[in-house]
């Protein structure tokens, strides 16, 4: 899947920004795992930028409303790195309800997003250069899981 990134400045560095408009399921089912493993691999491609000295997470954080944010930080989970990837996805949850493929059948869109992220993580070559821990939150980074 080809990503047209915006990137967007903030006060701290950069952001890469993609807002997803999904509007059938059959869309929902052909784009979304394409979709999350190019946000990982633009993540990836901006980790040489990011690691520092403290960097020890790779925080992957789905908020309520569909936003994906793709980030380092330190071992508080606080301090974050200066690039960051967000992907606004909020289009897609109407959409898992209706869906008859097996994947998505009857989860929470959270879910289906960690399932897709664990799945790619054990094979993406470019993150396992880096000794950083993966984890997925659900907008607490107090409450995060392993990936």
């Amino acid at each position: 899947m080809r990503v047209n990134w915006n990137i967007t400045p903030s006060e701290l560095g950069s952001l890469a920004e993609y807002v997803c408009t999904i509007d059938s399921v059959a869309k929902l089912e052909e784009e979304l795992e394409p979709l999350i493993i190019a946000c990982t691999d633009k993540a990836v491609s901006l980790m040489h930028d990011n690691i520092d000295d403290d960097s020890q997470y790779l925080i992957f954080e789905i908020t309520a409303d569909g936003i994906l944010k793709i980030v380092v930080t330190d071992d508080t989970k606080q301090r974050e790195a200066g690039h960051k990837v967000i992907c606004d996805m909020s289009t897609v949850e109407p959409y898992l309800a209706k869906s008859s493929h097996w994947k998505f059948k009857d989860e929470r869109f959270a879910d289906v997003v960690k399932f897709c992220l664990r799945d790619y993580l054990t094979t993406c070559s470019g993150f396992m250069r880096f000794s950083l821990v993966a984890t997925f939150s659900e907008g607490d980074r107090a409450k995060t899981e392993l990936l």
